[in-house]
């Protein structure tokens, strides 16, 4: 029995799982998939974001108010949910992303569309690319137009 094309895979068994290995692109490189995964990360807790999907500045901005917190044992300037651009309400349902590319090729913005008690909400995010070629949320401006990375940069 000849064997055609898979021997780097082990024979045909193993073709499904090697093919999608093969095609599977980073998400980082697509800014919707980011902008997805940083809600999912940032949902429950904005302030515990994970680092991987946020630029360094913005990673630290973050960390710097989770500090801030911990010292003062309160709110310092986050005093409400950006994606709920406010204190009480829950996101009614799954957000439809879509990017809008920037004249700089390092830059594109990816709006979250979605209601909050069923009032529409649009939240922008401002993703940049690295230099491994990973977008990573820089900025997340709400509904109301506040800028995240503006209110943590401002001083106390």
């Amino acid at each position: 029995m000849r064997t055609r094309g898979w021997k780097m895979c082990g024979g045909m068994v193993l073709m499904a799982l090697c093919v999608p290995v093969v095609q599977a692109a980073p998400a980082c490189g697509d800014p919707v998939a980011v902008g997805q995964a940083f809600l999912k990360a940032s949902a429950d807790d904005f302030l515990a974001t994970s680092p991987s999907v946020l630029t360094p500045g913005f990673a630290q901005l973050l960390a710097a108010e989770r500090e801030c917190q911990r010292v003062e044992e309160g709110i310092c300037r986050f005093d409400s949910d950006p994606w709920l651009d406010g204190q009480d309400g829950e996101i009614d349902a799954p957000p439809v992303f879509t990017a809008t590319p920037s004249t700089q090729a390092t830059r594109v913005t990816v709006e979250a569309r979605y209601r909050v008690w069923k009032a529409a909400r649009l939240t922008r995010l401002t993703l940049a690319r690295a230099d491994d070629g990973c977008w990573r949320v820089d900025d997340m401006i709400t509904d109301s137009g506040q800028s995240q990375r503006a209110l943590l940069s401002a001083p106390m």
